[in-house]
């Protein structure tokens, strides 16, 4: 059995949570929170998530674990068949990661503190949002999974990489990204409706008194 190190409020231990119930892998959940000891034993960086593989072997990095998780499971594959679908995949994976989900983090403090970033931050931040939201306009063609008619693990990446965003930029940068990418608000829509997205959905909320308390401790 996989075993999932993590907590719920983190959208990368949800990505890689819901791969892995999607595929219908037998995995258990472990919270822990990012520089616990317990995981500082798993992996040098101390970052979530985390997995132990069935042999006990310990991976970190989400797109590693994405990766792995497709490769060991391969049913229902979550990336195309060619190479080059593949890739393509693999493209729109990093675009939103570098122009949306990192940038994003950027305003947490402000968001939490509820205060105005500053100019410099918020005109940086805003112009990597527009900047991946043209570019993610050029590379999808929504029909209605971000790739065509079929969902991938870009699909699943988005869901998760969009909650920052989604809720920083509208009331930091009054920029909804969601508005900005063409036919992405139907499938938001169509990805939050799916009883694996409920499921985590439910754990999030749930693990939020916590997650703050935490933060602001």
């Amino acid at each position: 059995m996989i075993i999932l190190h993590g907590f719920a409020m983190s959208n990368y231990f949800n990505m890689v949570k819901h791969a892995l119930m999607l595929k219908g892998c037998d995995f258990s959940e472990n919270k822990l929170y990012p520089q616990a000891p317990e995981l500082l034993a798993m992996t040098a960086t101390g970052k979530i998530p985390a997995i132990t593989t069935v042999s006990g072997h310990h991976i970190s990095e989400t797109s590693v674990i994405l990766d792995y998780i497709d490769e060991v499971y391969p049913q229902s594959s979550l990336y195309p068949a060619s190479a080059e679908s593949r890739a393509q995949t693999r493209q729109l994976i990093k675009v939103i990661e570098l122009y949306l989900e990192l940038p994003s983090r950027r305003l947490m403090g402000d968001f939490f503190a509820r205060r105005k970033p500053e100019d410099a931050l918020a005109a940086e931040v805003l112009t990597s949002f527009k900047k991946g939201c043209d570019i993610i306009n050029q590379l999808t063609t929504i029909q209605p999974y971000l790739l065509g008619k079929d969902l991938t693990m870009a699909d699943i990446f988005m869901r998760y990489a969009l909650a920052i965003p989604n809720m920083v930029s509208p009331r930091l940068l009054d920029f909804d990204p969601i508005s900005a990418i063409q036919g992405l608000g139907d499938w938001h829509k169509m990805m939050a409706d799916s009883d694996i997205s409920r499921k985590i959905d439910a754990d999030q909320l749930e693990n939020q008194p916590e997650f703050m308390a935490k933060i602001s401790s």
